[in-house]
């Protein structure tokens, strides 16, 4: 599998002429470089099962986006939860609609942020669809970081990904949730003004256990 998965990721970096790493005969390949506009890095991660005496080895993907938030936030799925539980975030937010709370929005799903009106105004339904689409990609970890100048965005998947079809298809998902997630041209002044005037604060540094993320992440995440 490990012989499929270097194959195909070779074969990919070639045609998107990105960096391509063997690291070795019998490990996991990693790449990086850009795609459509994108710092995109692939890599191997490690997490800790809950017993804490193993690790499960995931095939990560990041995305560095362009943009941030005036309101350090985080969104994540699946095991990615847990790095949320350790920041310093309070607030949970749900996106909703004009007809109330999305259904689509599974309760395993987590958004925690520093201001929840700010979100609602930032969160609009194209947004959410996009992200919801890439949280239910089988198997896959989802988190979304946002931070003053910057964000990132990040998929996990036990799946070798063993074809440059499969990788050309996770990918170009991502980058398509990532265009969504730009702020555009004055949009941040438009949220500002439409939040209640108390909600409006400051960026916070967010700090993360690098030994959650394990393995190269796009920037210090640690700011």
């Amino acid at each position: 599998m490990i012989f499929r998965q270097k194959a195909a990721w070779k074969i990919y970096a070639e045609k998107r002429d990105l960096r391509y790493y063997s690291n070795g005969f019998y490990k996991t390949p990693s790449m990086n470089g850009a795609v459509d506009g994108y710092n995109v890095s692939f890599f191997t991660s490690e997490h800790s099962e809950l017993d804490a005496r193993s690790e499960r080895h995931l095939t990560a993907i990041e995305i560095n986006l362009h943009t941030g938030l005036s309101v350090a936030t985080a969104i994540a799925s699946g095991g990615m939860s847990v790095i949320v539980d350790t920041l310093d975030l309070h607030k949970e937010y749900k996106p909703s609609n004009k007809d109330g709370k999305r259904k689509d929005w599974d309760n395993s799903y987590v958004i925690r942020t520093q201001d929840v009106s700010y979100m609602h105004e930032y969160l609009n339904d194209d947004r959410v669809d996009s992200i919801i689409r890439l949280m239910k990609i089988d198997k896959a970890w989802v988190i979304i970081l946002f931070f003053e100048e910057t964000g990132l965005l990040r998929l996990d998947t036990p799946l070798p990904l063993g074809t440059p079809q499969k990788v050309d298809a996770i990918v170009k998902q991502m980058v398509e949730v990532a265009r969504s997630l730009e702020m555009g041209d004055g949009e941040e002044k438009d949220i500002q003004r439409a939040m209640p005037k108390a909600d409006s604060k400051k960026q916070k540094i967010l700090e993360i256990d690098d030994d959650l993320l394990n393995d190269d992440i796009g920037f210090e995440l640690e700011d």
